[in-house]
């Protein structure tokens, strides 16, 4: 259960991201699709690594978390269905605004896996772009539900968006509400000064015991900040344009290294400022 937003204040746009779950293996990379770098934060899920979220160097964010559609819903499919994890993908390869997603969605359905042991719960995604364009998709009855941007915030927990496009943020129920509600009025507050320090902030007081990693980018600079298992005190910065990455804060010292393959291992990582 994750908690995900995107902010367009009055002096940067910003995005950020608390991944929470068991104790799993994860992955940073950076790629080069044609003219432009693309940054996938990928955890490794049954016996693959799957990627949750990424940003290109275009400034377009994407993410992929836990919702509860509720008891008895079921989505039409049909043989368009467009498999989950793969629209992270696509949209990061072929597309620099959220407005030209629709373009690459085309006619297909997006199709969220289900387990069969919590039949209930099935996936959302995020995609916002640094113009201040964003929406969340979600399965319907007999299309994919699309809840656009409204204001100057998105914020995206574990209920589903679509349900409450009309609601006011404090009438939203579901897994996660207490986030969501937490995570508004922090961004609402401190809209005129949102910066990575509030982005920060606004995570801290929404992680969870299980959040195992915390993530904020700035699309202005390309600039990705990156803490692990709630310790926000130790930050790295990974640059997208360069494909490396730094210790920053809670660090005797800022040393910059190269993306071998233009990945690297959490675990690896972790062992090599410890």
């Amino acid at each position: 259960m994750c908690t995900s937003f995107a902010v367009y204040g009055q002096e940067k746009t910003i995005y950020g991201m608390n991944f929470d779950t068991n104790d799993i293996d994860l992955k940073l990379k950076v790629n080069t699709y044609h003219d432009r770098n693309v940054f996938y934060f990928s955890a490794l899920l049954e016996d693959r690594y799957r990627d949750i979220a990424g940003f290109n160097s275009e400034g377009l964010f994407v993410c992929t978390q836990a919702v509860e559609y509720g008891p008895g819903f079921k989505a039409g499919c049909d043989e368009n269905d467009w498999f989950a994890f793969d629209i992270l993908d696509e949209a990061l390869k072929k597309t620099k605004k959220a407005s030209e997603f629709f373009e690459v969605l085309n006619k297909r359905v997006l199709s969220y896996p289900r387990n069969p042991l919590f039949p209930d719960l099935g996936l959302h995604t995020m995609i916002a772009d640094k113009t201040g364009g964003a929406l969340i998709l979600e399965e319907g009855k007999d299309a994919n539900v699309v809840s656009p941007i409204r204001g100057d915030f998105m914020v995206m927990t574990n209920f589903p968006n679509g349900n409450f496009e009309e609601a006011g943020y404090k009438e939203v129920h579901g897994i996660g509400a207490d986030r969501y509600i937490c995570a508004y009025e922090y961004i609402q507050e401190n809209l005129h000064s949102f910066g990575t320090e509030e982005a920060f902030e606004a995570l801290r007081k929404t992680s969870q015991k299980n959040t195992l990693c915390t993530i904020v980018y700035e699309p202005s600079n390309n600039d990705i900040y990156i803490s692990f298992k709630k310790d926000l005190t130790k930050r790295w910065k990974i640059s997208v344009s360069e494909k490396t990455i730094q210790s920053m804060d809670g660090f005797l010292s800022g040393n910059k290294i190269q993306l071998t393959n233009d990945e690297i291992l959490v675990n690896d990582l972790i062992r090599l400022y410890y």
